[in-house]
């Protein structure tokens, strides 16, 4: 509002760099506020929360140590009804479908993907596949993203995790789809007589410049990239690109005790992440370095190689172009543009483990957190230190085996600027507004609001298109008041 009366008073005089400015500071200046609405259910709201695109539905599910639940809100009349789970049901996620307007909702199944017809309240067999997943959880049904366009043609393919391979579907316009079968070794650790898998992580960039999307698995210090053809289909088998950026292989960066190696300064050394981090629209690498003081304290660092263009594509320098030094165990590392200035930033809530966190824990049932804040600079370093940090307070029951992070995400507004939100307590919101040069404002707003036991598992989503991300609380049954058990409340940014 601030922007357009303005560009009305003095029309013409406004550049694009100075609305940008006058977008950051109009948003600085005044606090965030919030409408909140309520939304019952008949369930715990301790599973996932998904958001389906250009489609006015919720997806939220629960579970106890009996059943599971998965129900959808319609976001026009805040009703809440539950959907059916199929016995053989997985995960879900969202897809585009040929023939169905707007993002749909999907499941992997033990037979393959189903699709959920919302008018006709039932489900119907998309394909039939293998994959990892060949045992029910009938505890959790929770999100996995599985359905991605790999080509660009607005219709959502499946990328399904398989012990040898990942079994990728195509989807075309008529709704069937093409098989194809990239083979790639899952991983497997057996710590006693019960294997865990796990699949590698796909990564889904354009390494060979040619427009399309390729999909790499790290593997030791290397990429298996699958490049993606002319004609859309993918080889069945990889290209291996050596890294050379001192990746630990993948038997050594495996963390089990009893192998015989001291934790005392060993150094773990892992792809964190495939994605362009300077905005020049070809893809970075970050690798994350884990490092030992003991068993109990880590630091971590983040050594970013800035991708560079050849003949035959993507190449990565040895050395890493910037680094990122931080303290603490991390869990959730976050790199997202926070002031809308094309280059995207970094943040991560960071936990200091010894003899003093844990005595705390046992006694007062607390631990403290700290979110770090590191803004990226114009020439693409991010310094020594973090230009904002916040403590937030995690609560620990010793009795349930439970721990309890409060609300602490980002939100942004319509200008693309993103405050800082906090959950203080049981019943108090705290708003950071944005501030230039450390991103967030020293001095918080506060409104009475009540906060959900896990404010971690909170969503940050646009719930009416209106450009402004809301923020939805999942409530559990196991909330200290009562009255707020197995409920949603969305808070819409005004």
């Amino acid at each position: 509002m601030t922007l357009v009366s303005a560009k009305s008073i003095f029309p013409g005089m406004l550049s694009g760099t100075a609305l940008s400015l006058l977008a950051f500071f109009s948003g600085s200046c005044f606090a965030t506020a919030f409408q909140t609405q309520q939304v019952k259910l008949d369930h715990p709201a301790n599973g996932h929360l998904l958001k389906l695109k250009d489609n006015p539905l919720l997806l939220v599910s629960g579970h106890n140590t009996e059943h599971r639940w998965l129900s959808q809100v319609e976001l026009n009349s805040l009703q809440a009804s539950q959907i059916a789970i199929p016995t053989t049901a997985q995960f879900f996620d969202q897809a585009s479908i040929a023939g169905q307007s707007g993002s749909q909702l999907v499941s992997l199944t033990t037979e393959g993907v189903a699709h959920y017809n919302h008018t006709e309240k039932r489900w119907r067999k998309l394909l039939t596949s293998s994959s990892l997943y060949r045992v029910v959880d009938t505890k959790r049904l929770r999100h996995l993203e599985f359905s991605h366009d790999l080509n660009n043609d607005q219709l959502s393919d499946f990328l399904l995790p398989d012990f040898n391979g990942y079994q990728l579907w195509l989807q075309q316009v008529d709704g069937k789809f093409r098989h194809f079968e990239l083979t790639i070794d899952s991983q497997m650790q057996a710590f006693d007589e019960d294997p865990t898998y796990i699949a590698r992580k796909p990564w889904l960039v354009d390494l060979n410049l040619d427009g399309r999307t390729d999909i790499a698995f790290a593997k030791d210090d290397s990429l298996q990239v699958f490049l993606q053809q002319a004609d859309g289909s993918f080889p069945t088998t990889p290209t291996a690109l050596a890294l050379g950026v001192g990746l630990t292989p993948d038997n050594q960066a495996q963390l089990r005790g009893g192998d015989g190696r001291s934790f005392k300064g060993l150094v773990i050394t892992r792809l964190q992440r495939l994605a362009d981090i300077n905005g020049d629209a070809v893809v970075d690498l970050v690798v994350q370095q884990q490092q030992y003081v003991d068993a109990m304290e880590q630091n971590y660092s983040y050594h970013i190689h800035y991708g560079q263009k050849g003949a035959t594509g993507v190449s990565f320098q040895p050395k890493p172009n910037q680094t990122i030094s931080t303290s603490g165990v991390q869990f959730d590392v976050k790199f997202v543009d926070l002031d809308n200035d094309n280059r995207v930033d970094f943040y991560t809530p960071a936990a200091h483990i010894g003899v003093r966190s844990i005595i705390r824990a046992l006694v007062a049932g607390t631990a403290n957190v700290e979110l770090q804040f590191y803004k990226q600079q114009a020439d693409g370093s991010f310094g020594s230190q973090p230009v904002y940090s916040q403590d937030v307070t995690v609560e620990i029951s010793i009795g349930s085996g439970q721990v309890n992070m409060p609300l602490a995400t980002v939100l942004k507004n319509a200008a693309g600027v993103a405050s800082l939100v906090v959950g203080d307590g049981e019943d108090t919101l705290r708003t950071f507004a944005p501030a230039s040069a450390k991103l967030f404002s020293d001095k918080s707003t506060k409104q009475q609001q009540a906060m959900p036991k896990r404010g971690m598992d909170a969503l940050a989503v646009d719930l009416n298109d209106d450009g402004k991300e809301d923020l939805v609380l999942p409530f559990t049954s196991q909330e200290v008041t009562p009255e707020l058990t197995n409920q949603l409340q969305l808070l819409i940014q005004q």
